[in-house]
């Protein structure tokens, strides 16, 4: 009898339970958080939501993509353009404005299919967002960080 009961708890997949424990946050959070702190910050949320609601391929995905894209277009933006650019700001206010409809955009389905599959369960606190939004932003500012620091390094070592 035992090891039948064993056999129950083992035989259920990680994402089921670590998607039981904490309901995910409503879509807006994450694009509030992309807006408010940064695209990396969203994605982490986002990547949250993803996993409390059993999307774990989703949530690794959406780190993946949202990195690659910073990365694609900070490059670009911190090395080529001058210091003193217009553009810079308007790419700047573009980027932060990316994050705050794409992020749920992109949860929204998922997010309508867990409301529908626990009726009674209501979304996570808003503000319980803030740890991964911050987390968010420190990385956003390591990445930004260490491209500006490549290019001074680059300077350097051409000169």
């Amino acid at each position: 009898m035992e090891s039948q009961d064993n056999k129950a708890i083992t035989s259920v997949p990680i994402e089921a339970v670590l998607a039981g424990s904490k309901p995910p946050w409503r879509p807006v959070v994450a694009g509030w958080c992309a807006l408010l702190l940064g695209p990396i910050a969203g994605a982490l949320v986002a990547a949250a939501s993803f996993r409390r609601m059993g999307e774990g391929r989703k949530a690794q995905q959406t780190i993946t993509y949202t990195l690659i894209a910073v990365v694609a277009v900070m490059v670009p933006v911190l090395l080529v353009l001058p210091a003193d650019a217009p553009i810079k700001k308007l790419i700047a206010i573009a980027i932060e404005g990316a994050g705050f409809s794409v992020f749920p955009s992109v949860l929204r389905e998922d997010y309508v299919k867990w409301k529908a599959a626990n009726p009674g369960a209501k979304p996570r606190n808003d503000y319980a967002s803030m740890g991964w939004a911050l987390l968010g932003l420190v990385l956003y500012l390591v990445i930004l960080a260490l491209i500006l620091m490549w290019e001074v390094w680059r300077r350097v070592t051409t000169h």
